[in-house]
């Protein structure tokens, strides 16, 4: 398999670092209650970043912080993602209205990241994990059974 050079790197060397930065100055606008304001991902990510503090950074800061880095086409795809996770995992009930809300935002996540990522092509499905294929069920999985907690 072959893949073109420098596809879809944007958060490398000094972009990574001005990230890391913006992440660290966020925390004097972040409440109090959030346990552990999100450290430096440039410097902490893979060396105990903890749980909550990666679940801020992905569903708080992230989808802010990546906007005017990430190129158009994949800021728009992740959001899509992170507004969905959140109505099926924070809470007891959903409202028939979220869960349509969700799976709009599952199902259109799961088509961006077949054209974008591997661009439908059957070659390249191992580069899918079940984590992302998992996705795709989200909505008729709260339907069907409740919500995500």
């Amino acid at each position: 398999m072959t893949c073109q050079r420098g596809t879809g790197t944007v958060l490398k060397g000094d972009v990574w670092k001005e990230h890391g930065k913006a992440v660290s100055a966020a925390t004097p606008y972040l409440p109090t209650s959030f346990d552990r304001p999100p450290r430096n991902p440039a410097e902490k990510i893979n060396s105990g970043y903890k749980a909550w503090e990666f679940t801020l950074y992905l569903f708080g800061l992230r989808p802010a912080l990546f906007y005017g880095i990430l190129p158009d086409r994949y800021w728009r795809n992740f959001c899509l993602l992170v507004r969905g996770i959140p109505l099926v995992s924070k809470q007891h009930s959903i409202s028939r209205k979220e869960l349509l809300t969700a799976r709009a935002n599952f199902n259109g996540f799961m088509k961006g990241f077949k054209e974008i990522y591997y661009q439908r092509r059957v070659d390249r499905i191992h580069m899918v994990r079940q984590s992302i294929h998992a996705i795709g069920h989200y909505g008729h999985e709260v339907e069907t059974k409740g919500a995500l907690t």
